[in-house]
Parts: C-alpha cells; sequence; structure tokens
C-alpha cells in the first residue's frame, strides 16, 4: 500500500469515527459565531427615570459595588453606550448589572438569549453531559482528530498534475456536475481549500485549549514558562476580558484622608478623554477608600483584544496620571499567548471580521462533514446494494 493510501485511509477511518461529533461541534460553533453581538443587543437597557434624570455619581456606583464580591478582584464597568447597564465584574462567571440611574441590580436571566446560548456553549464543550463526562471526552479526542483531518486533508487535496484543469476542480465550485459523486468530490475540496486557515486556527487553538501537553509544546515552542490551565473550562473564556489580569496595585499602607482624595466621578471624566473611541472604561475597585491610586482600563476594541486595552493609574491625591500600561506591559508574555490563543479560537482576538471568518470555517465543516459522509456510503456501502448482472449458462 502507497503511502498516499495509508494517508487517505487513515483520513476516512478517523473522519467517520468522528464525524458526527465535529458535526456537532461546526453546528454549534456557527450558531455562537456573533455570540457577543445578539447578546448585547438583547441585554437589558437603562434609561433616566422621572425620579433620577442623571445617573449616579461614579463614587457612589462604586459604594454599590465594593461589596459585591469582597475579597475578589473586580471591576466596574462603564460602557460607551450609555443604554448599556454598569456591571461589575470578578473573575469568568461572576457578573452583576447595576442601573446607574437608580442604583439597584438587575436581575441575572433578564437576556432572552442567555438560556439559549448557555445550551449551545454546553453542547460544544460536553454534548451537554457536563464538564468532566464522557461528553467532554469525546469533544476533546474529536477537536484533535479533526486536525489530524485537517492535516492530513492538505496533502490529499494535492492534485496529481500541477496543470489547471486539474486544480480548478479543486478550488472551483463546477456548476454541473456530472453525478451527484462528482458534485460531493468537488465541494468537499472546494470548501477545504478556501476555509484551511481559519480553520487550522480555530481547531488547532481547540486542540491547545483542551490538552495540557498541547499547551506545553506552544509555550515551549516559544520559549516561555508554561501556564498550568484548566484546558477549554466552562467558560471557554466567555467573560474574560481586561479581568484576565485586573488588579489593584495600591500598596496596602497606602492612605489618604477621604478629605483629601480626588473624587472617582473627577477621575472617570478624565478617563474618558484619554481615548475618543472608548468602548468600555473599568475601575479596578480598590481595597481601601483611602487608596492613593487607581486602576482604570480603558478598551477601545470588543473586550477580547489585547492590543486595545491600556491600563491608566490615577493618583487620588492629585488626579493626575501617575503610570501608563500598554498592553505589553499589562500581562506577562505567558498570560498575552495564552490569552490570543482563547481568543483565537473564536475568532473575536480579529473582532467582527475574525468572528467572521471563524464562523464561515465552521459553516464549511458542516458541508465537508456530509460531503465526506457521503463519499465515504459511496465507497464503503453503496456497492452492496448495486444490483449484479445476472450470469447466462450458454450451455442451456
Amino acid at each position: 500500500m502507497s503511502f498516499k493510501r495509508i494517508i487517505f485511509w487513515s483520513h476516512l477511518v478517523v473522519g467517520l469515527a468522528t464525524g458526527v461529533v465535529i458535526f456537532i461541534l461546526a453546528l454549534t460553533g456557527v450558531f455562537l459565531t456573533y455570540e457577543m453581538q445578539i447578546e448585547g443587543f438583547f441585554a437589558p437597557k437603562v434609561s433616566p427615570t422621572v425620579e433620577r434624570a442623571e445617573m449616579l455619581s461614579t463614587d457612589e456606583l462604586i459604594a454599590i459595588a465594593q461589596p459585591v464580591f469582597k475579597g475578589q478582584t473586580a471591576t466596574l464597568d462603564y460602557y460607551s453606550d450609555a443604554s448599556k447597564p454598569l456591571t461589575v465584574k470578578a473573575g469568568r462567571h461572576d457578573v452583576r448589572l447595576i442601573d446607574p440611574y437608580s442604583g439597584s441590580f438587575i436581575e441575572s436571566g433578564s437576556n432572552p438569549t442567555d438560556g439559549f446560548f448557555q445550551f449551545v456553549e454546553d453542547l460544544h464543550r460536553s454534548l451537554a453531559m457536563g464538564f468532566n463526562s464522557t461528553g467532554a471526552q469525546a469533544v476533546k479526542v474529536s477537536n484533535l482528530a479533526f486536525l489530524f483531518i485537517a492535516v492530513s486533508g492538505i496533502y490529499l487535496w494535492l492534485p496529481r498534475r500541477w496543470k489547471w484543469p486539474f486544480i480548478k476542480q479543486k478550488i472551483v465550485f463546477i456548476r454541473k456536475a456530472p453525478t451527484s459523486k462528482a458534485r460531493d468530490y468537488n465541494w468537499h475540496h472546494v470548501f477545504s481549500f478556501w476555509v484551511l486557515i481559519p480553520l487550522i486556527a480555530v481547531v488547532g487553538s481547540g486542540v491547545v485549549l483542551s490538552y495540557q501537553w498541547a499547551n506545553t509544546l506552544v509555550f515551549q515552542a516559544a520559549r516561555l514558562s508554561v501556564q498550568q490551565g484548566r484546558g477549554m473550562g466552562r467558560g471557554m473564556g466567555k467573560g474574560m476580558g481586561k479581568g484576565m489580569w485586573a488588579r489593584s496595585t495600591e500598596a496596602p499602607d497606602s492612605a489618604l484622608a477621604t478629605d483629601k482624595l480626588v473624587t472617582y466621578q473627577k477621575i472617570f471624566e478624565k478617563a474618558r478623554d484619554v481615548e475618543a473611541g472608548w468602548q468600555v472604561i473599568s475601575f479596578v475597585l480598590p481595597n481601601s477608600e483611602k487608596a492613593k491610586t487607581i486602576d482604570i482600563v480603558i478598551d477601545t476594541g470588543n473586550g477580547k483584544q489585547a492590543t486595545a486595552q491600556q491600563t491608566v493609574t490615577y493618583s487620588r491625591e492629585t488626579g493626575n496620571v501617575v503610570k501608563i500600561k500598554g498592553p505589553d506591559e499589562m500581562a506577562t508574555p505567558t498570560q498575552s499567548l495564552r490569552r490570543y490563543i482563547r481568543f483565537l479560537h473564536t475568532g473575536e482576538v480579529y473582532g467582527v471580521i475574525g468572528q467572521t471568518l471563524a464562523g464561515i470555517a465552521s459553516l464549511a465543516t458542516l458541508f465537508m462533514v456530509w460531503t465526506g459522509f457521503a463519499l465515504a456510503w459511496r465507497r464503503l456501502i453503496g456497492p452492496w446494494f448495486k444490483p449484479h448482472a445476472k450470469v447466462i449458462d450458454s450451455t442451456n
């Protein structure tokens, strides 16, 4: 058996063994493509009331937010869209919404899309069987298998001859294929050609997030210390924006008398002028009301793009900027790479364009799985159902 035949049969067998799970991953990936935008669209809105026409001051809102996640590093997030409620975040999952006009908390579950996307994410991560379940292991194995299928598919895609007629049938859709088999063969190769790069990025990053050994290989190749992670985890990076490494930097004994402190409201007004195109301004909640400094993360991106964020430290004694940290200073190289890989999987690291490419790769995968099964059926099962010609006895 030739080397190409070995690769072909390996590609086929692995595809048949994991194709159903890969199809589910791709389908849920399509649904999750614009999850962030859809959730934002259906999120609860806030507006002035007759009783309260103006927002509470930042000082009042911080006083409301501080007790929520006491003892944890938390942020209070303002959005450029004034119709959005403020959020208090601590870690990946702990999020509370605040109406900035009334100061009251908005009940969780008020977004009608929450239940739908939670179910889709559970399917995507564990086939809705739970974090450490057999379904979660099946997803990990299928993700790794899909990476093998994609890489082996590159070799199998190579045309027999590097001439246009042979290349054309693998990169251009044939409008009128002579047979359904020819159509499926054409679609399988054309889809794989055009989505190869985003597909490798999505699947490869998924493998790194799933397996510690893959994570170790990547960090060793980058000559960075290996970060022990929990794999894909329940959140799959959801909510891991600026708060991933936000820390309050004031020293324990650095305190001033309250009457000598510049108000948080005045500091917020200054922070708004740092970047005209800011999307989110996050106060890293201080450990003490008398803290000498306050850290503010200013984000001009979608919350997942480290290059669009900076941390500005303000003095509460003067209200002036003490320090500015750019993206390279906000995290260690290990943290930065880990974060990049996490949001490469969803495409969010490259904004809407990245999300769209990841979604297209997922959609194309549905066609590749379908055509792959169809071609395998014709090769392995179809011949058993074909009528056999009767042998005529010439002696009669």
